[in-house]
């Protein structure tokens, strides 16, 4: 597969910024009111956190949402036990100690495993990058009306169940009523605002939509448009994008899902991309 990429480099460093927003909190705090308060502050940023790939994993069905969730519940028990001893530090005390090496070891090694496995990566940038391989032409004809592509023959429960197959995988986040299921692809550091609802109506991003009656349409919002490298035909890139995801609901269909996962990982793109 050809590793020539048409979007252009990432540089959305949302996520990294969320992360690092902690460190200063944290100094701020421990600063001004001390350290034990500092501590403390970290234990509730920390727990939000944990909130949050809760809510997550319970949004979208994704494993690994779940270990992160279960990490951070046991950081900031660490942290909560460390906060309040006092003068004495816990990690002065064998058990404590060797618990927390221990559990910071296991946690470790998961993480490390879900990052190279790309279990916990956003899939929308290899989405759109498999959207635009076959487009060579170059036009400038940007819309905002959705654009029907397609026919497919599937029943709402067929539909529903590769959803969740696309929700478990973060291929998309669906969105399901009872006439429509519609999938919004995310690209990594666009998660945070797309589960919390920040970044507006589901509507005006990127999406395909399958209807009852088996009718495809997509509509790609200007923000993604405007990320590729040229301005492709946009005509074809939108029945390309429909494609792509008929062609991964053909595949979850034979049983073969993780077919449609290995074309991802073949474009090779950077886990925090």
């Amino acid at each position: 597969m050809s590793l020539v990429r048409k979007l252009k480099p990432d540089r959305n460093f949302t996520g990294v910024l969320v992360t690092l927003s902690i460190l200063p909190i944290f100094g701020l705090t421990s600063l001004i009111f001390g350290i034990s308060t500092g501590m403390y502050t970290l234990v509730g940023m920390v727990g939000l956190f944990g909130i949050y790939y809760l809510y997550g994993f319970i949004r979208t069905g994704n494993i690994a949402q779940l270990v992160i969730c279960l990490y951070t519940a046991f950081f900031g028990y660490i942290l909560f036990v460390a906060a309040g001893t006092g003068k004495e530090s816990p990690f002065e005390r064998i058990e404590f100690g060797l618990a927390y090496f221990l559990g910071l070891i296991f946690f470790g090694i998961v993480i490390i495993y879900l990052a190279l496995t790309r279990k916990l990566k956003w899939r929308g940038r290899e989405v759109f990058e498999l959207a635009a391989e076959p487009i060579e032409d170059i036009g400038n004809g940007y819309t905002s009306r959705p654009r029907p592509v397609g026919k497919v023959d599937y029943s709402p429960q067929q539909m529903r169940s590769f959803a969740r197959f696309c929700s478990r995988h973060l291929i998309a986040l669906p969105y399901l009523t009872s006439k429509n299921v519609t999938l919004v692809p995310v690209k990594m550091g666009d998660e945070y605002g797309r589960l919390l609802g920040l970044s507006g109506d589901y509507r005006d991003a990127t999406w395909v939509n399958f209807d009852v009656d088996g009718e495809v349409s997509v509509h790609i919002a200007q923000k993604d448009y405007l990320d590729y490298r040229q301005p492709l035909a946009f005509d074809q890139l939108c029945t390309s994008l429909g494609q792509v995801f008929i062609d991964f609901f053909g595949l979850y269909n034979k049983g073969e899902g993780v077919r449609a996962i290995d074309r991802m990982d073949e474009l090779k793109i950077a886990f925090f991309s």
